[in-house]
Protein backbone atom coordinates (compact mmCIF):
# COMPACT_ATOMS: atom_id res chain seq x y z
CA UNK A 1 0.00 0.00 0.00
CA UNK A 2 1.44 3.35 -1.06
CA UNK A 3 2.28 5.66 1.82
CA UNK A 4 0.46 8.97 1.94
CA UNK A 5 2.73 12.03 1.46
CA UNK A 6 1.90 14.01 4.61
CA UNK A 7 4.21 16.87 3.62
CA UNK A 8 2.44 17.26 0.28
CA UNK A 9 -0.97 17.24 2.00
CA UNK A 10 0.15 19.95 4.41
CA UNK A 11 1.43 22.13 1.56
CA UNK A 12 -1.85 21.73 -0.34
CA UNK A 13 -3.84 22.58 2.78
CA UNK A 14 -1.69 25.64 3.44
CA UNK A 15 -2.02 26.87 -0.16
CA UNK A 16 -5.79 26.33 -0.09
CA UNK A 17 -6.05 28.21 3.22
CA UNK A 18 -4.05 31.16 1.84
CA UNK A 19 -6.26 31.29 -1.26
CA UNK A 20 -9.39 31.34 0.90
CA UNK A 21 -7.96 34.17 3.05
CA UNK A 22 -7.03 36.18 -0.05
CA UNK A 23 -10.46 35.62 -1.54
CA UNK A 24 -12.20 36.80 1.65
CA UNK A 25 -9.92 39.84 1.88
CA UNK A 26 -10.59 40.63 -1.77
CA UNK A 27 -14.35 40.43 -1.26
CA UNK A 28 -14.15 42.65 1.83
CA UNK A 29 -11.97 45.14 -0.07
CA UNK A 30 -14.50 45.34 -2.90
CA UNK A 31 -17.31 45.82 -0.38
CA UNK A 32 -15.38 48.67 1.27
CA UNK A 33 -14.83 50.35 -2.09
CA UNK A 34 -18.54 50.17 -2.90
CA UNK A 35 -19.66 51.30 0.53
CA UNK A 36 -20.90 54.85 1.09
CA UNK A 37 -19.41 56.94 3.90
CA UNK A 38 -20.81 60.22 5.14
CA UNK A 39 -19.54 62.80 7.63
CA UNK A 40 -20.04 66.42 8.53
CA UNK A 41 -17.49 69.17 7.88
CA UNK A 42 -17.33 72.63 9.41
CA UNK A 43 -15.25 75.67 8.52
CA UNK A 44 -14.57 78.84 10.48
CA UNK A 45 -15.30 80.79 7.30
CA UNK A 46 -18.40 81.01 5.17
CA UNK A 47 -18.30 78.61 2.24
CA UNK A 48 -18.45 80.44 -1.06
CA UNK A 49 -19.73 78.89 -4.27
CA UNK A 50 -16.15 78.52 -5.55
CA UNK A 51 -15.11 76.58 -2.41
CA UNK A 52 -18.14 74.33 -2.77
CA UNK A 53 -17.19 73.60 -6.39
CA UNK A 54 -13.64 72.71 -5.31
CA UNK A 55 -15.01 70.29 -2.72
CA UNK A 56 -16.95 68.47 -5.42
CA UNK A 57 -13.66 67.66 -7.19
CA UNK A 58 -12.52 65.35 -4.37
CA UNK A 59 -12.18 61.76 -5.62
CA UNK A 60 -15.14 59.59 -4.73
CA UNK A 61 -17.31 62.49 -3.58
CA UNK A 62 -20.73 62.15 -5.17
CA UNK A 63 -22.75 64.46 -2.95
CA UNK A 64 -22.14 67.56 -0.83
CA UNK A 65 -25.10 69.03 1.00
CA UNK A 66 -24.43 72.49 2.49
CA UNK A 67 -26.05 73.16 5.85
CA UNK A 68 -26.84 76.50 7.48
CA UNK A 69 -25.43 77.58 10.82
CA UNK A 70 -25.40 80.44 13.29
CA UNK A 71 -22.92 81.35 16.01
CA UNK A 72 -24.63 81.85 19.40
CA UNK A 73 -23.92 81.79 23.11
CA UNK A 74 -25.87 79.12 24.98
CA UNK A 75 -26.66 79.29 28.68
CA UNK A 76 -27.74 76.27 30.72
CA UNK A 77 -28.22 77.00 34.41
CA UNK A 78 -24.95 78.69 35.50
CA UNK A 79 -23.00 77.34 32.53
CA UNK A 80 -22.44 78.95 29.11
CA UNK A 81 -20.67 78.20 25.85
CA UNK A 82 -20.19 79.76 22.45
CA UNK A 83 -21.33 77.34 19.80
CA UNK A 84 -22.13 77.08 16.12
CA UNK A 85 -25.74 75.88 15.91
CA UNK A 86 -26.40 73.84 12.78
CA UNK A 87 -29.69 73.92 10.88
CA UNK A 88 -30.68 70.50 9.53
CA UNK A 89 -33.45 68.53 7.89
CA UNK A 90 -34.31 65.84 10.43
CA UNK A 91 -35.61 63.52 7.70
CA UNK A 92 -32.52 63.53 5.49
CA UNK A 93 -29.66 64.34 7.87
CA UNK A 94 -27.56 61.26 8.85
CA UNK A 95 -28.52 60.82 12.51
CA UNK A 96 -28.25 58.10 15.13
CA UNK A 97 -30.63 58.85 17.95
CA UNK A 98 -29.81 58.15 21.58
CA UNK A 99 -33.05 59.46 23.04
CA UNK A 100 -35.79 61.82 21.94
CA UNK A 101 -39.26 63.06 22.73
CA UNK A 102 -41.90 61.14 20.83
CA UNK A 103 -43.56 64.45 20.00
CA UNK A 104 -42.41 68.01 20.35
CA UNK A 105 -44.21 71.24 19.65
CA UNK A 106 -42.87 73.45 16.88
CA UNK A 107 -43.39 77.10 17.56
CA UNK A 108 -41.46 80.31 17.96
CA UNK A 109 -39.26 78.92 20.75
CA UNK A 110 -36.11 77.11 19.54
CA UNK A 111 -36.29 73.30 19.57
CA UNK A 112 -32.75 71.99 19.97
CA UNK A 113 -31.10 68.62 19.45
CA UNK A 114 -27.85 67.91 21.29
CA UNK A 115 -25.05 65.52 20.39
CA UNK A 116 -24.31 63.15 23.28
CA UNK A 117 -21.01 64.97 24.01
CA UNK A 118 -22.27 68.53 23.47
CA UNK A 119 -22.77 69.18 27.20
CA UNK A 120 -18.99 68.93 27.62
CA UNK A 121 -18.64 72.34 25.94
CA UNK A 122 -20.29 74.26 28.77
CA UNK A 123 -18.26 76.10 31.43
CA UNK A 124 -19.09 78.22 34.47
CA UNK A 125 -17.85 81.77 35.11
CA UNK A 126 -14.55 80.37 36.45
CA UNK A 127 -13.99 78.30 33.32
CA UNK A 128 -14.84 74.99 34.98
CA UNK A 129 -16.83 72.48 33.00
CA UNK A 130 -19.72 70.41 34.39
CA UNK A 131 -18.87 67.18 36.20
CA UNK A 132 -19.77 63.72 34.95
CA UNK A 133 -22.67 63.47 37.38
CA UNK A 134 -24.05 66.82 36.20
CA UNK A 135 -23.83 65.79 32.53
CA UNK A 136 -25.48 62.47 33.33
CA UNK A 137 -28.30 64.32 35.10
CA UNK A 138 -28.78 66.71 32.18
CA UNK A 139 -28.87 63.82 29.74
CA UNK A 140 -31.45 62.01 31.85
CA UNK A 141 -33.87 64.92 32.15
CA UNK A 142 -33.06 66.80 28.93
CA UNK A 143 -36.73 67.40 28.18
CA UNK A 144 -37.05 69.55 31.33
CA UNK A 145 -34.04 71.75 30.64
CA UNK A 146 -34.30 75.37 29.56
CA UNK A 147 -31.53 76.68 27.34
CA UNK A 148 -31.02 80.39 26.62
CA UNK A 149 -29.74 81.31 23.16
CA UNK A 150 -27.98 84.67 23.19
CA UNK A 151 -26.94 86.69 20.13
CA UNK A 152 -23.99 89.08 19.95
CA UNK A 153 -26.45 91.96 20.32
CA UNK A 154 -27.49 90.55 23.68
CA UNK A 155 -30.95 89.51 22.51
CA UNK A 156 -31.89 86.18 24.03
CA UNK A 157 -34.60 83.58 23.60
CA UNK A 158 -35.40 80.49 25.64
CA UNK A 159 -35.39 77.08 24.00
CA UNK A 160 -35.92 73.40 24.81
CA UNK A 161 -33.98 70.23 24.04
CA UNK A 162 -36.10 67.71 22.15
CA UNK A 163 -33.56 64.95 21.57
CA UNK A 164 -30.03 63.59 22.01
CA UNK A 165 -27.95 62.19 19.14
CA UNK A 166 -25.46 59.38 19.58
CA UNK A 167 -23.95 60.45 16.25
CA UNK A 168 -22.96 63.10 15.38
CA UNK A 169 -21.90 63.47 19.00
CA UNK A 170 -20.40 66.95 19.33
CA UNK A 171 -22.86 69.28 17.63
CA UNK A 172 -26.01 71.15 18.58
CA UNK A 173 -28.77 71.22 15.99
CA UNK A 174 -32.06 72.84 15.12
CA UNK A 175 -34.40 72.41 12.18
CA UNK A 176 -33.13 74.50 9.27
CA UNK A 177 -36.42 76.32 8.73
CA UNK A 178 -36.62 77.41 12.35
CA UNK A 179 -33.00 78.55 12.37
CA UNK A 180 -33.65 80.70 9.30
CA UNK A 181 -36.83 82.13 10.82
CA UNK A 182 -35.17 83.02 14.11
CA UNK A 183 -31.76 84.25 12.96
CA UNK A 184 -32.14 85.11 9.28
CA UNK A 185 -29.50 87.84 9.18
CA UNK A 186 -26.92 85.79 11.09
CA UNK A 187 -27.29 82.48 9.29
CA UNK A 188 -24.35 81.38 7.11
CA UNK A 189 -23.23 78.30 5.21
CA UNK A 190 -20.04 77.16 6.95
CA UNK A 191 -20.24 73.41 6.47
CA UNK A 192 -22.20 70.49 5.18
CA UNK A 193 -22.55 66.75 4.74
CA UNK A 194 -20.01 64.98 2.56
CA UNK A 195 -20.86 61.61 1.00
CA UNK A 196 -17.95 59.56 -0.34
CA UNK A 197 -17.94 56.20 -2.10
CA UNK A 198 -15.13 53.84 -1.14
CA UNK A 199 -13.08 53.49 2.03
CA UNK A 200 -9.82 54.60 0.44
CA UNK A 201 -11.50 57.65 -1.06
CA UNK A 202 -13.04 58.44 2.33
CA UNK A 203 -9.68 58.26 4.13
CA UNK A 204 -8.00 60.45 1.50
CA UNK A 205 -10.88 62.94 1.57
CA UNK A 206 -10.73 63.27 5.35
CA UNK A 207 -7.00 63.97 5.17
CA UNK A 208 -7.42 66.57 2.41
CA UNK A 209 -10.23 68.33 4.28
CA UNK A 210 -8.40 68.34 7.63
CA UNK A 211 -5.29 69.77 5.96
CA UNK A 212 -7.57 72.40 4.41
CA UNK A 213 -8.67 73.55 7.87
CA UNK A 214 -12.03 71.83 8.04
CA UNK A 215 -13.30 70.34 11.29
CA UNK A 216 -14.67 66.85 10.70
CA UNK A 217 -17.40 65.44 12.92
Amino acid sequence: MEKRNIYKDLVCFFVAFILIVWTVQGINFLKDQRKTYSFEIQSQRELTESVTEELKKIAGLYEFTPVSSCNLTLQLEEYTMEKVITGIDLKSYPLHWKSAQEKFQRGTAPVLFFGSEAFLGFADMNGNGPGKSQIKEWSRRFQELEVKLIQESGQEIKGKIAGIFEEPSAGIYIEAGQLQALYNNSVKITGGIVKIQGKQNMEKARKILEEGGFLIE
